[in-house]
């Protein structure tokens, strides 16, 4: 039973223990999640972000690419088959174009025929690239960044090679300003740090927002030596952008029909030292509560430990004194038996000695069974009388045949005692009175539950009877008297083939105070 308290206190302590980390824990999970949840939800927004812009600059690039290729091939047509045409008639063609668009013609010679700026003719082009690449043969060329000799503005060009009677005969060049990348990055309310750019296909940067000067060769970048061979479209993050080092989620896309790659770079810190920021305020909005509620949790602990520990020891109390009790029982048992050793060793009547013995031994016996059974409040009667009984049986050394009926009747210890000394003076009576010379016979014993604390109790044997008024005065029915009136009961015998004994009786302080029902069988009288 000891050991069954100590595991459920052990099973308490740890399951409070268990509560309270699963409770931590689930806070703590809860927590984490938020804040998993807060960077998922930036990091989408970023690539989200990126991707719409990098599509915008996307369409915007081809426009631009168709722009430039309508716009050669129409300042083709109107220079004439000797690329002689008049400004008048080039001019009409480029009605409409984009102010940050320039327009130049330049013979076999490397001399500029016409151009849309001023001065222009004094200025020698025939080293550049988007002038050599279509000499030598290319009939369209795309060209990186350019620093314009003419403005100093950035610039980037398409030319086209001119061909007269089978024979290289000079080149067209549309030039746009690098500012219209700006125009662009304007309408995309894109993160400060943010960046948009055209690249070559060959990783030469064609135009970026905001403008840095001089080529940039992104080729051994992973734009294009991984993300490119994958896919023409994507999304990655980049740690550090090759002409500023920011970190960047990055989107990218090609052209269709061009040989432009248009990329929107969105600036990851300032959004993700916002979102750093934010949760720090979390942290110390919420780190009270944290530290609040595992102080609770350890004072909790704490407190269950002190209950186990105060439980252990009144647990240890209670085994000192039930092993107390039951060698107090113990020793009334054996000092009983101490006496009814003395009661034999005296010189007095036999019947006297047999009546002394037989309460001894009933006395003994009762004690017995409570150290036995470690039952110091409550004894069952279906255990308790046949070992009193018997008892008074072995004292008398009669053969008389003992029947029992007995119902699970629990006896408090206030009642015990004066139940087996009433059992022991009925069983002593029976075995001296009921059998002339010592003839043997049936002894029968019924307890039968009335509820409340109250029995029935019949004690029936078989032998001569008795007369109503014969031995009303004497000490055993004065004792019988006494311990029936003890138990706040009531009693009455007849004959009936024998002598009966039926008692009412109060088994426990309830039973005393209990109103026997209406209903009930009365006690014969």
């Amino acid at each position: 039973m000891a050991l069954k308290r100590s595991w459920r206190e052990i099973s308490a302590v740890r399951l409070a223990v268990g509560l309270m980390v699963f409770v931590l824990v689930l806070f703590l999970g809860i927590l984490a999640y938020f804040v998993t949840d807060g960077v998922q939800r930036t990091n989408d927004r970023l690539r989200e972000q990126s991707s719409a812009a990098s599509q915008v600059l996307a369409t915007n690039a081809y426009w631009i690419s168709e722009v430039a290729n309508q716009t050669l091939r129409r300042v083709d047509t109107a220079t004439g088959p000797t690329l002689s045409g008049s400004a008048a008639d080039i001019e009409a063609v480029l009605q409409g174009l984009p102010s940050a668009t320039e327009v130049y013609v330049i013979d076999n010679q490397a001399n500029t025929v016409f151009s849309t700026v001023p001065g222009a003719t004094g200025v020698d082009i025939g080293d550049r690239e988007y002038y050599t690449a279509v000499r030598d043969g290319a009939p369209f060329y795309t060209s990186p960044l350019l620093v314009s000799r003419i403005t100093d503005d950035i610039i980037f060009v398409f030319s086209k090679r001119v061909v007269r009677n089978g024979e290289f005969a000079g080149a067209i060049m549309v030039s746009f300003s690098g500012a219209l990348l700006g125009e662009f990055f304007r309408t995309l309310e894109l993160e400060p740090g943010s960046t948009l750019s055209l690249i070559r296909d060959d990783g030469q940067l064609m135009a970026r927002y905001p403008p840095t000067t001089g080529n940039v060769d992104f080729s051994d970048r992973p734009l294009f030596t991984h993300h490119l061979k994958q896919s023409g479209i994507g999304t990655f993050d980049s740690a550090d952008s090759l002409i500023d080092g920011v970190p960047r989620v990055v989107s990218y896309r090609r052209v269709e029909d061009s040989r432009i790659i248009a990329v929107a770079a969105v600036a990851t810190s300032q959004v993700w030292g916002m979102l750093l920021e934010m949760l720090s305020t979390l942290l110390v909005v919420v780190s009270p509560v944290l530290f609040g509620l595992m102080l609770i949790s350890w004072w909790i602990l704490r407190l269950l430990v002190r209950d186990a520990d105060r439980a252990k020891e009144l647990e240890a109390s209670v085994e000192l004194n039930t092993m107390l009790f039951r060698e107090i029982h113990h020793r009334v048992k054996n000092n009983l038996a101490s006496v009814q050793a003395l009661v034999r060793m005296q010189n007095i009547p036999d019947t006297a000695k047999r009546d002394l013995q037989s309460r001894f031994a009933a006395m003994a016996a009762m004690h017995e069974h409570i150290y036995q059974h470690d039952r110091y409040e409550d004894i069952d009667a279906h255990d308790f009388i046949p070992p009193v009984v018997d008892q008074v049986k072995m004292a008398y050394g009669t053969d008389t045949r003992l029947i029992y009926d007995l119902d699970h009747v629990m006896v408090d210890r206030d009642h015990a005692t004066p139940l087996a000394l009433l059992l022991s003076e009925l069983a002593t009576n029976a075995f001296k009175y009921a059998y002339a010379d010592d003839q043997a016979g049936t002894l029968s014993v019924t307890l039968r539950q009335r509820g409340d604390g109250r029995a029935i109790l019949t004690v029936r044997d078989d032998g001569a009877g008795m007369e109503p008024q014969e031995g009303s005065n004497s000490m055993g029915m004065r004792l019988i008297r006494g311990v029936v009136g003890q138990m706040g009961g009531e009693y009455s015998y007849h004959n009936d083939n024998g002598v009966v004994f039926e008692a009412e009786l109060a088994l426990s302080a309830a039973g005393r105070q209990a109103v026997t029902a209406p209903e009930a069988d009365p006690v014969p009288h």
